[in-house]
């Protein structure tokens, strides 16, 4: 499968349906894809394994290029970091770093457009990371690397990853509407 395939299906209609019915290719082209098929997460925040609810963010997003390939990407270096705790909950410390890797890696061996995968590779680092936590410091950096359109992707990404985990979770999507404003608004000011 070339690129170029991978693109058209991930900006069709329904990506997960184009995924399915072409998974041994994209299987041989993103070989960590297939190790997620199957790998249960034993955490109450989720409800399907990693390769399902990779897909329900992949269809959640709206059809630009960036959005769909983060989306691809942005959990695939879960079964990478999976821990246990002593009561058999899954856990996945640092998950965005081995997700942006595996994409880094790829984007290079694919010879991607710089500029796209840099903001790819930004979008799956900060994914899951809490904006409202991060010090001055470090909400300036996010807003250099992204700026304002990177800023609403990001967003957009991490509402897709919410919902497409336990609904007693989605709540959490008001948040993400409030800081979404409140950081594109402090930076308007400046």
């Amino acid at each position: 499968m070339s690129i170029e395939e991978l693109y058209e299906i991930l900006l069709s209609e329904k990506p997960s349906y184009n995924i399915l019915n072409n998974e041994k290719k994209i299987f041989e082209l993103i070989p960590e894809l297939k190790n997620c098929r199957g790998f249960n997460q034993n955490n109450e925040w989720h409800i399907y394994d990693v390769y399902e609810h990779i897909l329900h963010v992949v269809d959640s997003v709206p059809a630009n290029i960036v959005l769909r390939m983060a989306s691809l990407f942005h959990d695939i270096g879960k079964p990478n970091s999976y821990t246990e705790d002593e009561n058999k909950i899954g856990h996945f410390y640092g998950h965005w770093d081995e997700s942006k890797k595996i994409f880094d890696d790829f984007a290079l061996k694919h010879n991607l457009d710089s500029t796209m995968s840099s903001l790819i590779s930004s979008l799956i680092y900060y994914h899951d990371i809490n904006i409202s936590k991060l010090s001055n410091e470090e909400l300036n950096k996010l807003h250099e690397t992204l700026g304002e359109q990177g800023i609403k992707m990001l967003f957009e990404l991490k509402t897709a990853d919410l919902l497409a985990q336990n609904k007693k979770f989605h709540y959490i999507s008001k948040d993400y509407e409030e800081q979404k404003d409140r950081l594109l608004l402090k930076y308007k000011r400046k």
